[in-house]
């Protein structure tokens, strides 16, 4: 499908996927950047947000330790360590997870200047980015070195496997970063790029997918030519996004209250199914083969099954307050929940 005018591409995709917005506001705005001023005007909504969550709710399942006030929470599953944000967002806090349900913080790292997002850890290397800057951040040593890249606002990061660094911003844009710290490419069309899914492929480049908030999208990206494929509407008001070892892509609509699945390559849509309570973060146990959902209207975490093609609960455990944040370490069944109001990091054992 043309990749240049996702206006065109989301019109084509409501048929595909069977979508209607729901009746919220919606602002015309251009699609930003290079390469698309004659991009019609692009349907958007106000980029959807976790719902607030409850106080007083039942005690948290599993173990809860001390985090800092976050949205940003990283696994390093070879490692043995997940890796926090700081409250400030200038430094990292490291967490030793050798006993998956009782991390232990084994060092903080400042960062050079205060980070957007952190993510795609390959060894002991995080990156983490900032509006000017990308950062290597050595887990093992300590050390953080930043490399300028000027990228605008960063809101998301990923990795691919020829080693790139992949980062997505608030103006539509994918920069892909090279080994040697320079920019590769610049993927051009969308509003925002809020998460970023990366799907290794056999014989083929990876296959890369954007979540857009504001368009409430999910789209396909080539990142060898930088070219946008099928792009699908996500509910109406997407938010997260995560990719499991079959390729398929999973994805929470907060305002909708819906989780999504979609097949890739191409990018079909397989199941939408109602999740109440505001579903927002989302990750998946490759071992296990369940889907985990966190809800913050009400403080839960659900267990999916999705091997019959639509979601079946198998489990639900309660929450730290507000657990914007979740990872899964598929090598011990581990779930970690991260509170954005500062309540800790929660380990629940699969």
């Amino acid at each position: 499908m043309p990749a240049t005018r996702p206006a065109a591409r989301h019109a084509a995709a409501r048929h595909t996927a069977g979508a209607v917005l729901a009746a919220v506001l919606l602002v015309t705005v251009s699609a930003c950047g290079s390469g698309s001023s004659d991009s019609p005007g692009v349907a958007t909504t106000v980029p959807q947000t976790a719902l607030p969550a409850p106080t007083g709710t039942d005690r948290p399942a599993g173990s809860v330790v001390a985090a800092p006030a976050s949205t940003s929470l990283v696994l390093d599953s070879a490692g043995k360590r997940v890796v926090v944000l700081g409250a400030d967002r200038r430094s990292v806090v490291v967490y030793s997870t050798a006993a998956p349900t009782a991390p232990v913080v084994t060092r903080t790292i400042p960062l050079p200047e205060a980070a957007s997002s952190i993510g795609a850890v390959s060894g002991d290397d995080l990156v983490a980015v900032a509006p000017s800057t990308l950062v290597d951040v050595d887990l093992a040593t300590g050390v953080a070195q930043g490399h300028d890249v000027a990228v605008g606002e960063p809101l998301s990061v990923g990795r691919l496997s020829n080693g790139s660094v992949i980062i997505g911003t608030a103006d539509g844009k994918i920069v892909e970063v090279g080994a040697d710290r320079r920019v590769v490419r610049t993927v051009d069309g969308l509003v925002r790029v809020d998460e970023l899914a990366v799907a290794a492929r056999a014989g083929k480049s990876d296959q890369v997918v954007a979540l857009d908030r504001a368009q409430s999208s999910v789209t396909s990206v080539d990142m060898s030519d930088g070219s946008l494929g099928e792009a699908l509407r996500t509910g109406d008001g997407a938010t997260n996004l995560v990719v499991d070892h079959y390729g398929r892509f999973l994805a929470t609509d907060t305002r909708g209250g819906e989780f999504l699945g979609f097949d890739g390559d191409p990018l079909l849509t397989k199941f939408r199914y109602p999740v109440a309570d505001g579903p927002y973060a989302v990750g998946y146990d490759d071992v296990r083969n369940l889907a985990w959902v966190a809800t913050t209207g009400d403080n839960e975490a659900i267990a999916f099954d999705l091997a019959s093609g639509i979601p079946t609960e198998k489990r639900r455990v309660a929450t730290v307050g507000q657990a914007d944040a979740m990872v899964v370490d598929s090598a011990t069944g581990t779930v970690y929940l991260l509170s954005a109001r500062g309540d800790g990091l929660q380990a629940v054992s699969g």
